[in-house]
């Protein structure tokens, strides 16, 4: 038996303390053991004098790998251990820090078991309880609704209802959502995620001058406060969206270092090169790359978004373009916003693989958009059948840790995508598929504003349409699918139960399992009737 042929990922993928449990796991080959069981000692320094047992499980499988799990209880913070395997050539091998071996020295295991002994609070993940039951919806202001104000309209240049281009003003505002906060409450939201509100020249705010002050177009700092608070009161906590990778060009402090140089107290908060050119987000000349590994920009930036929450209730924060952003940044930026609330949750928008992120002190989860790439495999783009969409989910649910899957974003579009309405060429059915995917996964669903009714919309601008109030409208099918789902996460087997899926015939079967309770969700992932299920349709089995 090979050493690639099982593996463990120690620290913070394949093993996580949670809730008074450790929970390990490790993947192995098909057909390359019969059985595993974890040998432990939650005191390490005992491990000489004796040892626990458990046996482990398979708790998932794909085309290829087996995947093995345990939870055991927690009774020291000085955990070690290794893995027992019963191999299909009849003997008994152990997997620890030295590989694959075939005996195991257990008085020499100070040298090689594995262990996990940093289990300080600010070095965990810690799931909040109002996470397990979120369910959120995200709302690009400018385009969901005007509210009933004096506010000056004269920057509208586009009627409500047309297309929008890069440059389109509709006069959407905080307002007009906390107007609309009941109909967030009907579909069942808890969650409230906003794209930017701060101040900028732009329609999306993400080239901010004034991190202080929320936009006058969107009704200045008191009507975020108005929003917040009267969001609390009907249950619904508020995202704000952090634009700390980069400023606008027009922000005092970028315009101060620009005209003084070295002599300016920010010209070391961005990135200067010998012409006098700067660094930006992408090639965007109007947003200037800040520098977030001095010590001042992060302090700045720490001290706006403290006073956001403390002040304005903010409930947590969506780093924008958080993947470059230092690791020293974040850090920093962890520790204030969990010192002024433990409960806050950050996610970073974060498109790839983002391990190194999710070790509990920087960010809590990210923008998962592996789920929405995989949907649209399945759905729209036919790149992938049933088994290959199976082994895809399991994969991504195995690339992070159990609690980090608990606080992902887990979405089917955004601000920066097209609908997935439009991606499946308007067919209905096959969206409502995907929503049910979203919701059964692990994590926090999140429904971009206006996918409930049937809106659709290519990329950016057309993505960021506004929302459609004449309820004649609505895709009314799809709405109360929504809104079905929202109060299915509330339930215990989608909010905290295990997490299964399967896959046999085309159908791939999702299993979410509570002490008290086991829904299921069956998807045909062919283009076919099959097993009585409609092409590309699903079911719901309570």
């Amino acid at each position: 038996m090979l050493n690639l042929s099982v593996s463990h990922i120690p620290g913070t993928v394949d093993a996580c303390p949670l809730d008074g449990q450790m929970h390990l796991r490790f993947r192995v080959q098909k057909g390359m053991i019969q059985s595993a069981k974890l040998i432990y000692n939650c005191d390490k320094n005992k491990w000489h004098e004796f040892r626990d047992e458990a046996e482990m499980r398979i708790t998932h499988t794909d085309s290829e790998l087996e995947y093995y799990s345990v939870a055991v209880p927690l009774t020291d913070t000085r955990f070690s251990y290794i893995f027992e395997l019963c191999c299909s050539d009849g003997k008994i091998r152990y997997l620890s820090e030295e590989g694959l071996t075939d005996s195991y020295d257990h008085t020499l295991g100070y040298f090689s078991f594995f262990q996990y002994t940093s289990q300080f609070a600010c070095d965990t993940m810690a799931v909040p309880e109002w996470v397990k039951t979120a369910a959120c919806y995200q709302i690009f202001p400018e385009r969901f609704a005007i509210g009933n104000s004096d506010k000056d309209l004269s920057y509208v240049n586009t009627k409500w209802g047309v297309k929008p281009t890069p440059k389109s003003y509709y006069g959407g505002d905080l307002t007009g959502i906390r107007e609309h906060l009941d109909y967030l409450v009907d579909l069942g939201v808890n969650v409230l995620y906003m794209t930017p509100v701060f101040c900028s020249p732009t329609n999306h705010k993400y080239e901010i001058t004034d991190y202080e002050t929320v936009d006058p177009a969107f009704g200045g700092n008191e009507a975020l406060k108005d929003l917040i608070e009267d969001a609390h009161k009907l249950g619904i906590k508020v995202m704000l969206d952090g634009v700390f990778n980069h400023c606008s060009c027009r922000h005092p402090f970028f315009l101060d270092a620009q005209k003084n140089g070295k002599n300016s107290p920010y010209y070391d908060w961005f990135f200067w090169k010998e012409d006098g050119s700067y660094l930006t987000f992408g090639s965007v000349k109007t947003m200037p790359k800040l520098n977030t590994g001095n010590s001042e920009v992060i302090r700045y930036f720490s001290d706006v978004a403290v006073m956001w929450m403390r002040d304005y209730g903010a409930d947590g924060w969506r780093l924008d373009v958080s993947d470059e952003i230092s690791h020293k940044f974040l850090r920093a930026f962890r520790d204030a916003v969990i010192a002024q609330n433990p409960e806050a949750i950050i996610i970073g928008e974060d498109w790839h693989r983002a391990v190194r992120y999710l070790n509990g002190d920087e960010y809590d989860g990210i923008m998962n958009y592996g789920v929405t790439k995989a949907c649209l495999d399945l759905l729209a783009f036919h790149t992938i059948d049933s088994n290959a969409f199976r082994d895809r989910i399991v994969r991504l649910y195995h690339t992070y840790s159990i609690a980090a899957n608990q606080k992902m974003l887990n979405l089917l579009g955004s601000h920066d995508t097209d609908r997935f309405l439009t991606r499946v060429k308007g067919d209905a059915s096959r969206f409502r598929t995907a929503a049910a995917i979203m919701f059964f996964y692990p994590g926090i669903p999140c429904v971009y504003y206006g996918d409930e009714i049937g809106m659709e919309g290519g990329y950016d601008p057309d993505c960021r349409r506004t929302f459609r109030w004449n309820e004649d409208s609505w895709d009314e099918e799809t709405r109360n699918l929504i809104k079905k789902l929202m109060k299915l996460k509330k339930e215990p087997a989608l909010s905290d139960g295990t997490f299964g899926v399967e896959e046999a015939d085309g159908i791939v079967t999702f299993t979410r399992s509570a002490a008290t309770q086991t829904i299921k969700l069956r998807v045909n992932g062919t283009d076919k009737v099959n097993k009585g299920l409609p092409a590309y349709g699903f079911e719901i089995m309570m």
